[in-house]
């Protein structure tokens, strides 16, 4: 391996995660979805507009038809790292105790760390 850490749960390298593709069924289901956008943008509408709806679905409502007209907006994560990356970060940390690998549900893979 190329020093890059590696779990149980990554595809080998050049191994598709869905080497089918697509099902061609979600293709036929988004198409039928798209056909109610107009009703569905009505829905929401009404239910934004109704002063008797509850509170939660006219937010919900406003808030679903905003994101579809505007985007969702976007969302800062700040990062405190300390100007490492993300494997001198793992490197840093202390090995899992005997306990901690007790309780496990995974396999360890030994990686060979010399560049």
């Amino acid at each position: 391996m190329s020093g890059k850490r590696r779990h149980p749960g990554m595809f080998k390298p050049g191994q598709s995660g869905n080497p089918l593709g697509r099902p061609k069924e979600s293709y036929r289901i988004s198409e039928l979805a798209k056909e109610y956008t107009e009703e569905a943008l009505t829905t929401l509408i009404e239910i934004a507009r109704d002063k008797k709806a509850p509170a939660s679905a006219r937010v919900h409502a406003a808030s679903a038809l905003l994101d579809r007209g505007w985007g969702k907006p976007a969302i800062h994560i700040e990062s405190v790292n300390m100007a490492l990356t993300y494997e001198d970060f793992l490197a840093q940390l202390p090995p899992p105790t005997e306990e901690e690998l007790a309780g496990a549900d995974f396999e360890l893979i030994p990686v060979n760390n010399e560049s």
